[in-house]
């Protein structure tokens, strides 16, 4: 693939030396005046202001350089602080396919297979609104999960609960909602300190990620406190699902116990504050069974 003139700004020291070539070639021809530059970088502005995923806009841009230039193959190499190393391909091709190994450690710039004529894209221009659709990805990400585990945060949670709520109601499509909570984190904190207790949140908010399937929503919605969306999900299936995460192998660290509630939409109830009330109740009700259980 031939690399296309045009670094992201601070990336000019990856160049290889002239005396160490680089295996992918490159070519540096700069801009004149005249020159029928494609207008992708005006689009892909103009998609960053929509709501679409960064992902989606730097594959989008890529194939579309493919499409107006007949290429075989389109790539563009990140490689920024905060970002890492990111290596995407038009169509969303694997590296392992031809000619996508060379890539692996290519200098960060834009690649197309054949080179395009020299002037016809903006390469600077394109790498860096690139990176810009990827900073807003991770911030989207950011945004919408917990740092600690990774799990939705409670805003997004409670966003996709009064969803599956109203779908629920209105189309019958049922699902179980799932309160869980940790029953020694003060313990853990207590004796072990505050690292070991974030370490048994993450080991368990790991296991949800690990075992749930495609389709479920997990979240961690408090301190100690996460809650589960399972469609189409039988509530008579958490407690042995629920016996599998617990159970499972993953990480050094084991599961740490945990006591839950369960609601079933729409059969017990149909409101998003009643579901959760009664979820709320049931798992206050595990707790305390566990306790006098003690």
């Amino acid at each position: 693939m031939a690399r296309q003139g045009g670094l992201g700004r601070g990336l000019a020291s990856l160049l290889p030396a002239a005396s160490e070539p680089h295996p992918v070639g490159h070519i540096l021809a700069p801009l004149t005046e005249g020159d029928d530059v494609s207008d992708l970088g005006t689009a892909m502005v103009d998609e960053l202001a929509t709501s679409q995923s960064g992902l989606a806009i730097i594959y989008h841009a890529l194939d579309t350089l493919v499409a107006e230039h007949d290429l075989r193959d389109a790539a563009v190499v990140i490689d920024e602080p905060g970002l890492g190393r990111q290596v995407f391909r038009a169509g969303r091709r694997p590296l392992d396919d031809p000619g996508g190994e060379a890539l692996l450690d290519a200098p960060a710039g834009l690649y197309t297979d054949p080179a395009v004529d020299a002037g016809t894209v903006d390469a600077t221009l394109v790498t860096s609104l690139c990176v810009v659709a990827l900073r807003m990805e991770m911030l989207r990400y950011d945004s919408w999960h917990d740092g600690l585990t990774e799990l939705f945060d409670r805003r997004t949670f409670d966003r996709l609960l009064e969803m599956s709520v109203a779908r629920s109601v209105r189309y019958r499509w049922p699902f179980t909602l799932v309160l869980v909570d940790l029953d020694d984190l003060k313990q853990i904190n207590d004796s072990e300190g505050h690292q070991a207790g974030d370490a048994a949140i993450r080991a368990l908010g790991e296991r949800f990620r690990r075992v749930l399937r495609f389709g479920d929503n997990a979240a961690r919605i408090g301190g100690d406190e996460f809650a589960l969306i399972l469609p189409s999900t039988d509530p008579d299936d958490v407690p042995p699902l629920l016996e599998r995460i617990g159970a499972a192998d993953v990480g050094d660290r084991n599961c740490p116990p945990f006591s839950y509630g369960i609601a079933h939409c729409p059969t017990e109830a149909e409101s998003t504050e009643d579901l959760v009330a009664l979820a709320d109740q049931r798992l206050y009700e595990a707790k305390a069974a566990r306790r006098a259980g003690q």
